[in-house]
């Protein structure tokens, strides 16, 4: 097919994708979590596409996900370590025979998602050449992002185009498979600005995700639920946690349990006090190398994060970090990231890798120090402390706020080489919510000032922080 009437062709096939009238029907969107985890894809891009459509995140096997009463299937990425498994391919052939529509979205030729797209036709190859352009039906005046994948023509099953290259090669589009539809796009196609303002792509992707589900009749009285974090494919009950994986996390499952178990006593000796009764004491695998959470109760963490299994040092410092967020509850700490990654090396060094911790604490405070020499200059925001300094924003002001943290702490340490044990005993025993109803600043200087055996009050002040003993509210 030449390629004036390959993009007429395709035009026309768009227009019958949407229809005359151009109306839609509800959507039940299921987003894939299991193969790669990613904030982005728990809830950010099904607010940013689906609207007020009903979306849900599979967080486990997808092939024990119940689509009978779903219409749409997301798919963003897999991780590199993983693979969609014969059971994944046979349970989204039936989801597409049934009318199903399915998404899926591909970063290179080499990806596993495209991997996954060939199985069902779809060969992207290298050679996209800008600019991109949306067919006319479309009417859109540019895409957006970046893509540098074009899809292979088949002209005995051909797609129906949504955007093109400068040459005509497809590198969105559709095609009938079963009763359903596939789409598949490059995954520069969605996501944010760069400023994170707006969603790219919305005004095309959003109207033809609609249309990719109405081939499937949904029930909206009936239940549709997503597969979380805890309702794992595996459950393992274990003196201390419990461990929550999916089929596809099984490999690294042993490893995780023992990483976490050996860490937690160094993190209780450092902390100086026992989690909190029930903090802490769920753990999920997430398929990732990054990225991690703490809900309290329920902690995330990244089975691959710095090398793991391979290399253990990163992952100390990680488990710990995330652990910590629940171990300071019920409040919060004001310099809650870097205390708890400044507790991770703590543990590092007391599990054997002292050199490795004593670097990067060293290399936080050298951050800072660019912007602030003498450690006077800004508060923990970057706000500047002197008239005429222009604030820090951005890395910068990341920069101060981890690396004054960190500076703070190792001054402290100095004097007293266990004072973060002390200060959270402190804590624990005066900090409570039938005491004081926020955890601020000032009361943070006034138990670090008991934890030192001197008043704090007037060193904070030196080096850039608005505090005043007065306004502590908690009673020693």
């Amino acid at each position: 097919m030449k390629k004036g009437m390959r993009c007429l062709a395709a035009v026309l096939a768009a227009a019958c994708v949407y229809g005359q009238d151009g109306k839609t029907g509800d959507v039940h969107a299921v987003v894939d979590l299991a193969h790669s985890f990613t904030f982005y894809a728990d809830g950010r891009f099904a607010r940013q596409y689906l609207g007020s459509h009903r979306s849900v995140m599979s967080w486990n096997a997808l092939y024990n996900f119940d689509l009978s009463n779903a219409n749409l299937l997301v798919l963003l990425d897999c991780d590199a370590r993983l693979r969609y498994t014969e059971k994944d391919v046979a349970h989204i052939s039936k989801f597409l025979d049934e009318g199903g529509g399915v998404v899926i979205f591909v970063s290179s030729p080499t990806c596993k998602q495209a991997e996954l797209a060939k199985q069902f036709g779809a060969v992207y190859e290298d050679g996209a050449v800008a600019p991109m352009k949306a067919v006319p039906a479309l009417n859109v005046d540019k895409v957006e992002g970046r893509a540098s994948i074009k899809l292979r023509a088949d002209e005995k099953n051909p797609w129906t185009a949504f955007v093109t290259d400068a040459e005509g090669a497809v590198v969105a589009g559709m095609r009938k498979v079963g009763k359903g539809r596939l789409m598949v796009a490059p995954r520069g196609f969605s996501g944010s600005n760069p400023d994170a303002s707006d969603p790219i792509n919305a005004a095309w992707l959003a109207p033809v995700l609609e249309r990719l589900a109405q081939g499937k009749a949904i029930d909206k009285s009936k239940p549709f639920n997503g597969k979380g974090l805890t309702d794992a494919d595996h459950v393992e009950a274990h003196t201390d946690i419990s461990l929550y994986y999916s089929d596809y996390l099984m490999p690294y499952a042993k490893a995780m349990l023992e990483i976490t178990q050996r860490t937690k006593p160094y993190i209780e000796k450092r902390m100086g006090v026992p989690l909190s009764e029930g903090m802490g004491s769920k753990v999920g695998l997430l398929a990732t190398g990054g990225g991690g959470f703490s809900g309290g109760t329920l902690i995330g963490l990244a089975v691959w994060w710095g090398g793991f299994p391979e290399k253990e040092d990163s992952m100390i410092e990680f488990v710990t970090h995330e652990s910590v967020h629940s171990w300071v509850l019920p409040f919060p700490e004001v310099w809650n990231e870097p205390i708890a990654t400044y507790v991770g090396n703590l543990v590092m060094i007391d599990m054997g890798h002292g050199e490795e911790a004593e670097r990067r604490i060293a290399d936080t405070i050298k951050r800072a120090r660019r912007h602030d020499p003498d450690m006077n200059r800004y508060d923990l925001a970057g706000k500047s402390t002197r008239t005429g300094i222009e604030p820090l924003t951005g890395g910068a002001a990341n920069d101060v706020h981890w690396g004054k943290t960190y500076w703070i702490f190792e001054e402290l340490r100095k004097e007293k080489p266990d004072f973060m044990a002390t200060y959270f005993q402190l804590k624990r025993k005066h900090a409570k919510p039938d005491a004081i109803k926020k955890y601020t600043m000032d009361n943070t200087v006034a138990l670090l000032g008991k934890t030192m055996g001197r008043d704090l009050f007037p060193w904070f002040r030196e080096i850039g922080f608005d505090v005043d003993a007065g306004r502590v509210d908690i009673v020693f």
